[in-house]
C-alpha cells in the first residue's frame, strides 16, 4: 500500500514538472496568485463566452474588456445570448442597461462578472483557508485550481480556476458546506490581448434604448436617497464571526411613508443587508426564498402593539439569512 501511495505522488509530481510547472503549497503562493488575478481582470483587455448559472438558472453570454489605461478608462460589455436581446455597458464608473421590455441582472459591482470583485480586498485568513489545489483546463487554457475554503458553515466557499500565464479567472464555483454548487461561472472560449476593430466598435456604440442608466458609488448599496452614516435603532443579537458593521443608513420606503433602516455587513468576500421598516399590515408572515448565492429571508418582530418587518438579504447560506433575521432587535435591548 505504502508503495503503491508513494508510485502514485511520484507520478503526479513529474505530471506537474513535465508542465513546466510545479505548485508550492503555502498559504503565501495562494495569496498572491489570488492578488494576481484581481489585478489582471482590470489590467487585462479580452474577449470572449461565458456561461453562468445561478441555482437551476443558466445564461450564456458574451463578454468584451478593455483594460484601463493613461487614456481611457476601464471599459466592459455584455450581450445576453440566450432569450430575447439584452446588453449591459460599463463605462468607467457609468452602467447603461438595455433589456428590450426584459429583466436584466444589474452587476452593480466593479467588474460585470460578480466574482472578480468579491476578492478586489483579499481573504482573511482567520475565516477561510487558500489552498493551491492543481492544474487543469478551461476554454483550452491551463488553468490553476485556487480553493478558499470557509472555516465554518455560516459562509460559501469558492474554486477558481485561474490562467497559468495571465492570472485572468477562467471559471469559479461557489459551493455549500455540503459541496453542492450555488454559482458557477465559466468561460467556454476566450481572447487575451489587444481588441479586434470590431470589439472597440461595439464598445464605442451606446444602444438608443437604453433602459436605464447608474452612477456607480463607492458603496452601491447606498442610494442617493440614503441618509448615510445615519445611527441605526436596530442591531443583530447573533453575527458569523468574522462579520462587520461596513454602513448603516436611512432610506424612504418603496412601500410606505416609514422609513428604512439599514445594515451592511461583510466579511470581505460575503455581504449582506439587514432592512428594518414598521409594518402597519400587523400580520404575522414569514419568508424564506434562495435564488443561486442570494437568500433573502423576511420575518416578523412585535413590540407592544408595534410590528416591524425584518429582512436579510445577501449572498450567505439560507440558515445564516435566518438565524440573522430572527437575531434583530432594537439597540435598547440588549443581545
Amino acid at each position: 500500500m505504502k508503495q503503491m501511495q508513494w508510485i502514485t505522488k511520484k507520478l503526479l509530481v513529474s505530471c506537474f514538472l513535465a508542465s513546466g510547472f510545479l505548485f508550492a503549497q503555502t498559504t503565501s503562493d495562494a495569496v498572491d496568485l489570488l492578488e494576481r488575478m484581481s489585478v489582471s481582470a482590470k489590467r487585462l483587455s479580452f474577449q470572449g463566452e461565458f456561461v453562468y448559472q445561478q441555482g437551476a438558472q443558466l445564461q450564456t453570454l458574451s463578454v468584451i474588456h478593455q483594460a484601463e489605461d493613461q487614456t481611457a478608462s476601464e471599459r466592459e460589455r455584455i450581450f445576453y445570448l440566450d432569450g430575447a436581446p439584452r446588453e449591459v455597458i460599463r463605462s468607467g464608473n457609468e452602467l447603461f442597461f438595455s433589456s428590450y421590455n426584459e429583466g436584466v441582472t444589474k452587476f452593480q459591482h466593479g467588474s460585470l462578472m460578480p466574482v472578480l470583485s468579491k476578492f478586489q480586498s483579499g481573504v482573511s485568513e482567520h475565516f477561510y483557508d487558500l489552498k493551491i489545489a492543481g492544474v487543469d483546463r478551461v476554454a483550452g487554457r491551463e488553468a490553476v485550481l485556487l480553493l478558499v475554503l470557509p472555516k465554518d458553515r455560516f459562509r460559501y466557499g469558492y474554486q477558481l480556476w485561474l490562467d497559468r500565464e495571465s492570472s485572468l479567472l477562467l471559471k469559479s464555483v461557489l459551493v455549500d458546506d455540503q459541496g453542492k454548487i450555488i454559482e458557477r461561472l465559466q468561460f467556454t472560449s476566450l481572447n487575451i490581448g489587444n481588441l479586434s476593430n470590431d470589439d472597440l466598435a461595439l464598445l464605442d456604440h451606446k444602444p438608443s434604448n437604453v433602459d436605464e442608466t447608474i452612477r456607480l458609488r463607492s458603496n452601491p448599496a447606498i442610494g442617493l436617497s440614503d441618509k448615510p452614516g445615519a445611527p441605526s435603532k436596530w442591531q443583530t443579537g447573533w453575527l458569523p464571526a468574522g462579520f462587520v458593521l461596513e454602513n448603516s443608513s436611512i432610506r424612504p420606503s418603496p412601500m410606505s411613508q416609514h422609513d428604512v433602516d439599514a445594515l451592511i455587513f461583510s466579511d470581505g468576500i460575503a455581504n449582506f443587508s439587514v432592512f428594518v421598516e414598521q409594518d402597519d399590515t400587523r400580520v404575522l408572515s414569514q419568508a424564506s426564498e434562495q435564488i443561486g448565492a442570494l437568500s433573502a429571508v423576511s420575518k416578523i418582530y412585535r413590540e407592544g402593539n408595534q410590528y416591524f418587518h425584518v429582512t436579510v438579504v445577501g449572498d450567505i447560506p439560507l440558515g445564516t439569512a435566518e438565524r440573522v433575521a430572527v437575531s434583530v432587535r432594537p439597540v435598547n435591548m440588549k443581545p
